[in-house]
């Protein structure tokens, strides 16, 4: 009897769907322990000349119907029951018309375009209002609805690319924490696994074209990406604490706005400016009068 947990992901009409906005190979799975992990070593394979099958292109997916070890940011834990969340990753290649590559520095953005895009496809399907928590996260009223994860993967015969994992909870009525939610529980709708799929990748694949077309105009200075995600930011104008990796010293202030390459820029209590580039932020309080800027 086939596996049920990914059937629906398998549904032609979904495939179908997903082939109509670009995507390149398609890999679903019944159960796996991280779809970033399988899908970076499978790249790796690739790139070594023992993956004799379809190449991994721009765009290439790997999808399951239950991801049983996967990882969040700082190593944290990310886990689901089977078949309610949606947890795929997408293989990245950044570049323009011409096929010239798109350059390191901007990879920062994808994160948070992908971001972007699940908040778009979850107000659009079910009115989630849900927002963007910097760098990585997405919020529904103050509760993590979705995660994200990107990494980077080397070639030597070709410029690196970027596999970036989205586990967004669907469908669970009871979860391990109370800083948590999904689109049921937060939004009372029962919206499908792969209508999400769908609506995400659709949000997102023009976000990362018009990047790819033009990195330094759409998120530099009044950038229309730039815009885009600062509007969506939930951690914009807030008192916020950024602990940092290395050991440094955590940084506390007010986040005004994003820099040139998506790092989060902070205002300290002596008025001067910080940008962290990485890390884990805590929202501490509203700072109410503290407008975001682009």
């Amino acid at each position: 009897m086939p596996d049920p947990r990914a059937a629906d992901l398998r549904a032609p009409a979904v495939l179908a769907a997903l082939q109509e906005l670009g995507t390149g190979r398609i890999e679903v799975l019944d159960e796996v322990g991280s779809t970033n992990e399988h899908l970076t070593a499978a790249v790796t394979r690739q790139a070594r000349g023992t993956e004799p099958a379809r190449p991994w292109t721009d765009l290439s997916l790997v999808l399951t119907g239950h991801q049983s070890a996967g990882r969040g940011r700082l190593d944290r834990v990310w886990t689901t029951e089977p078949g309610t969340a949606l947890t795929f990753s997408v293989l990245l290649r950044p570049a323009d018309g011409r096929g010239r590559a798109v350059p390191t520095q901007y990879f920062p953005w994808l994160t948070l375009l992908m971001a972007a895009a699940v908040v778009e496809a979850l107000d659009r399907l079910a009115g989630a209002g849900a927002r963007i928590k910097w760098p990585n996260d997405v919020l529904v009223d103050g509760r993590k609805l979705a995660g994200l994860l990107a990494g980077l993967v080397l070639d030597p015969d070709r410029p690196p690319a970027v596999v970036l994992g989205t586990g967004i909870n669907v469908s669970q009525d009871e979860l391990p924490v109370a800083t948590a939610t999904s689109v049921r529980r937060a939004t009372g709708h029962d919206v499908g696994r792969s209508d999400v799929l769908v609506a995400v990748l659709g949000a997102f694949v023009p976000l990362y074209r018009q990047l790819c077309a033009d990195p330094a105009g759409a998120t530099g200075p009044g950038g229309p990406l730039r815009r885009l995600i600062a509007e969506r930011t939930e951690t914009l104008g807030r008192s916020v604490r950024a602990e940092l990796p290395g050991g440094h010293d955590p940084v506390t202030g007010t986040a005004v706005g994003l820099g040139p390459h998506g790092g989060l820029l902070l205002r300290d209590g002596a008025g001067a400016e910080h940008e962290v580039t990485a890390g884990d932020v805590v929202h501490l309080r509203p700072a109410p009068g503290a407008p975001g800027r682009a």
